[in-house]
């Protein structure tokens, strides 16, 4: 069984994330997209991320926004959540 830790709005930035679970023995860390520095344009800094999980060793899963709504009843909406569903999906695959 493996065990993470969400991001923590406590500390400066992700490195800092890193290092405490790593510090706790933990496998992972959880990107939780309610956050504004975890949107899908920080997201999508791949290389940055990936760094990070190369330096210490630790593989990220993503949270997404729980207000997210592909089945919005305004269309547009909708669709801007789907994009982001599937940009999103884009992200987790290269990392």
């Amino acid at each position: 069984m493996l065990f993470g830790m969400p991001t923590l709005i406590e500390l400066y930035g992700l490195e800092e994330t890193m290092e405490l679970c790593l510090e706790l023995g933990l496998d992972f860390v959880e990107l939780n997209m309610n956050l504004p520095q975890y949107q899908l344009n920080h997201l999508e800094k791949i290389e940055e991320l990936k760094g990070l999980k190369d330096k210490y060793q630790l593989f990220y899963t993503i949270h997404l926004d729980e207000n997210l709504n592909v089945s919005d009843f305004n269309s547009l909406v909708a669709k801007a959540y789907m994009e982001t569903v599937e940009r999103t999906i884009q992200v987790a695959k290269k990392l």
